[in-house]
């Protein structure tokens, strides 16, 4: 059974049976070499903005972008300066690594300019940490095994009762 889609690129009809595709959205189809070629033509900003957005979705867990979400990355883009991957990686430090909830957010990414200087101070510290270790030759630790033997206590030996050794003194007082 033969289904026939348009691709979202080239707008040519194809059979999706026939031909390998994908779907760039839930409703959408696209010859395989049409969305590489796409992909291959963004630019890193485009990429960017993209890992953002469904970052910011999965951290959110929604379906879409709010409209909020939308005028609050365009704002802090315009008015802040701040760079798609710079909001990105922020959040990634805000919740991720630092482990902070989302229970806050109010469906929004409103914490970002608050949060975007130590992000920043975190991943360029990160960095010069990784320059200074880069030619740097890590030795491999010689293992040693030293066996420790847990120490058993004594055990006391109980004495048994025995009239023979009793002291004589003791048995002419009984008698």
């Amino acid at each position: 059974m033969a289904h026939i889609v348009v691709c979202l690129y080239c707008k040519e009809k194809f059979d999706t049976e026939l031909e390998p595709f994908i779907k760039p959205n839930r409703t959408r189809y696209a010859h395989k070499r049409c969305a590489d070629k796409k992909e291959a033509e963004k630019t890193q900003e485009e990429r960017d903005k993209e890992a953002l957005e469904k970052y910011i979705m999965k951290l959110l867990d929604e379906p879409y972008l709010s409209a909020r979400v939308k005028k609050q990355i365009k704002d802090y883009q315009e008015q802040y300066k701040y760079t798609y991957s710079g909001m990105l990686k922020s959040l990634i430090w805000f919740y991720e690594i630092k482990g902070n909830s989302t229970e806050k957010a109010n469906g929004g990414i409103g914490i970002i300019p608050f949060i975007y200087k130590d992000a920043c101070n975190y991943y360029y510290n990160l960095y010069l940490a990784q320059e200074a270790n880069e030619n740097k030759e890590i030795k491999k630790q010689e293992i040693k095994e030293i066996t420790i033997i847990s120490p058993q206590a004594e055990r006391k030996k109980i004495k048994l009762f025995s009239f023979e050794n009793e002291d004589p003194e003791r048995r002419n007082v009984n008698e």
